[in-house]
């Protein structure tokens, strides 16, 4: 029980300390955490809360900080039909199969972005390359879509959205603040899917309450170092962290 406490304690103060900080990693770094003390897919459901929790104290601290409304509309419609597949493929993945599949993609994640020589980094920057080349004029359809599915599947949804936003959001803090409302919209939709399926239900709800003075501590000191600190070094640790967690799900 003790364990399972500081677990959800230590996943909300960095889930919170990245949201506000850096934007995107939140979702990744959460679920594998989260994952050491519950199965995979109960993880994936109090995780929606608490990552509701922080984007609720982010759009306090990030507020009209997004990008132009036609622009946010465009991206949060495309995430619909996206959210509404990540449904219908949820409840058709086995546990077991989930968990790997996630601790995967979290290595992945961390060492493409740690490592830009690695092989899988390269391949999918050409990918993408070539998909927003060849339909620029629908990059934000297609991203949206994409970021809609992954983030009801594995909270990855920032990282899809992310590519898209690095280059319409110059400003650092303009993309931090559209991955928070971003996250904050479909989030309250998720918990309501995961809800009705029953990935969480109210003792669920009340045993992550001890995470929630933890998100607030984070999430202001993530919107201090977003301003003040070197935005670059604290992304590498993330991911560092990141892959920590990720790969103790493979065994």
């Amino acid at each position: 029980m003790y364990f399972d406490i500081m677990v959800l304690a230590a996943a909300g103060f960095c889930s919170g300390l990245i949201k506000t900080g850096v934007g995107v990693g939140a979702g990744i770094f959460l679920l594998p955490t989260l994952s050491l003390a519950f199965p995979a897919k109960i993880a994936l459901g109090l995780g929606a809360p608490m990552m509701l929790v922080s984007d609720i104290i982010g759009l306090r601290l990030y507020w009209r900080q997004w990008l132009p409304r036609k622009e946010l509309l465009r991206l949060l419609l495309a995430a619909l039909p996206g959210l509404i597949l990540g449904a219908v493929l949820l409840p058709l993945i086995p546990g077991g199969v989930f968990r790997f599949c996630v601790g995967v993609f979290g290595c992945i994640y961390a060492l493409s972005l740690l490592w830009p020589a690695f092989p899988v980094a390269v391949l999918l920057k050409r990918l993408f390359s070539e998909l927003s080349a060849r339909h620029a004029d629908k990059s934000a359809c297609i991203y949206g879509f994409l970021g809609g599915a992954a983030t009801v599947l594995a909270h990855a949804g920032g990282i899809v959205w992310s590519l898209y936003l690095v280059t319409t959001a110059r400003d650092r803090r303009v993309f931090v603040g559209t991955t928070i409302i971003m996250f904050f919209l479909t989030n309250i939709y998720k918990l309501l899917l995961y809800i009705s399926i029953d990935l969480i239900n109210g003792a669920a709800l009340l045993k992550m309450l001890p995470a929630i003075p933890m998100i607030f501590l984070g999430s202001h000191i993530g919107n201090l170092i977003n301003k003040r600190c070197d935005a670059s070094l604290f992304r590498r640790v993330v991911l560092c962290f990141i892959f920590i967690s990720s790969f103790s799900l493979l065994f």
